[in-house]
């Protein structure tokens, strides 16, 4: 089912957000899990930077909606 809230496709689908969400997820716990690693601490923060524009993006998206 690809379902989208906003009329035109604007908001992401149920189905690429879950996707988005869990590779972010993902990446930040690889970066956590190697955090002696000179490249992780820079994947933990694109990690969560990604996460904060999928819920930005998300919320901007619903306000405009109304």
């Amino acid at each position: 089912m690809n379902y989208t809230a906003v009329q035109g496709g604007r908001l992401l689908s149920f189905n690429t957000t879950l996707v988005l969400l869990a590779v972010c997820c993902v990446s930040l716990l690889l970066g956590f899990s190697w955090r002696d690693k000179v490249w992780a601490p820079w994947l933990m923060l694109a990690s969560v930077c990604g996460l904060l524009g999928l819920m930005a993006r998300t919320i901007y998206d619903l306000l405009a909606r109304g």
